[in-house]
């Protein structure tokens, strides 16, 4: 029979309920008192039923969590006059961290490497251990300088140079490019070319040009076409040069603000004489992938939650990453629809985009 509280407090001379306190080490029980019943329900063998403590520990929960401490989301633009994505980010976050009893509060950060560590000294002196950090658009190759040894930090993304180990939480980019470039074959698509601007491809690690590369290896060398951003320079002269040469039937982009008046000035309609496939759409009429912005938001006060719970500031030789998958966008850019495919939900209907009969495409 297992030991009960009951059993500790007539081995140790008090109160089952001092007992209850001691074990979960909260109220006023003096440290000889707390360590007796310790080291009593230790040799006793005591274990707390893991259902009913959770049921206690929900019961004991206020309604309203009190203020743990500030959280900082360290930006490159305000989020009012900043990118879309950004608005979404912030507001989730904002709402997850009061919800767990933090504050948080936003910092723009220019490029400067003096401004890093003035703002690195204003975080330690209003005692702010928790950092988030934004996607660094600005520049090719960015870099925070912080004294990280003081802070848990969690990166949106990987667009960081310096530090590169930090943890993360980003959007499975690579696995998505090649599920884009299946379901746009099965739809009936042949010639399949991507625009994706340069600054974009680095910013995400190469990881469209590595997943459209892959794709381009299984078909005939006739059949290929090269990413436009590896044919020459990203500019609406070479981009007309590379369309005329090459002929694709349904393009891959990011940038639409760019791309849609390049093919406008061309005299191409969308979807009747050029179809297009978006990563990152924000608009409902565009067919492709829609980042789940607001889970990406929530995602990033969880773990940095963690971190600060259990203490772990500082840099790590082994980050944790935690992948948000995006939502899929029917919209109208595509001649060959691809309803069929998706859920409700924004979710691929697995048994229809992939058969028994064809070997699925591995990352």
């Amino acid at each position: 029979m297992s030991t009960t509280i009951r059993k500790i407090a007539e081995q140790t001379g008090v109160s089952a309920a001092t007992v209850s306190l001691a074990l979960r080490g909260v109220g006023r029980i003096s440290p000889k008192t707390r360590e007796k019943v310790q080291l009593a329900a230790k040799r006793l063998g005591y274990l707390p039923h893991p259902l009913l403590a959770k049921a206690f520990s929900l019961a004991r929960r206020p309604e309203v969590l009190h203020y743990r401490e500030s959280l900082a989301l360290i930006v490159e633009w305000p989020t009012e006059t900043g990118p879309y994505y950004q608005k979404i980010v912030y507001g989730a976050a904002q709402e997850r961290a009061k919800s767990l009893g933090y504050k948080l509060e936003e910092f723009v950060l220019s490029g400067k490497p003096s401004d890093h560590r003035r703002l690195s000294r204003v975080l330690v002196a209003r005692g702010i251990r928790g950092v988030i950090l934004m996607q660094r658009l600005e520049h090719k190759q960015p870099r925070v300088y912080l004294d990280w040894d003081k802070f848990a930090a969690v990166e949106i993304g990987r667009t960081l140079w310096s530090p590169r180990n930090l943890h993360h939480v980003e959007t499975a980019d690579y696995h998505k490019v090649i599920e884009a470039l299946h379901l746009l074959k099965k739809a009936g698509y042949r010639r399949v070319g991507m625009a994706v601007e340069p600054m974009q491809n680095q910013h995400q690690r190469g990881i469209y040009n590595a997943a459209y590369l892959l794709q381009q290896l299984r078909i005939p060398v006739r059949q290929r076409i090269p990413p436009m951003s590896i044919y020459g320079d990203w500019s609406e002269k070479m981009f007309q040069r590379w369309m005329k040469q090459y002929e694709p039937d349904v393009l891959y982009i990011h940038d639409t603000k760019t791309v849609c008046p390049w093919l406008k000035n061309m005299g191409l309609r969308v979807p009747q004489d050029i179809s297009l496939f978006c990563a990152n759409v924000e608009k409902p009429e565009f067919s492709g992938l829609r980042r789940d912005s607001a889970t990406i938001g929530r995602s990033v006060i969880e773990m940095l939650s963690l971190l600060l719970e259990n203490d772990q500031l500082g840099l790590t030789d082994n980050p944790r990453c935690w992948q948000v998958d995006e939502f899929w966008q029917a919209g109208s850019t595509l001649s060959h629809p691809i309803d069929k495919y998706i859920s409700k939900t924004g979710a691929l209907i697995s048994s229809r985009y992939w058969r028994p009969s064809e070997p699925k495409v591995m990352a």
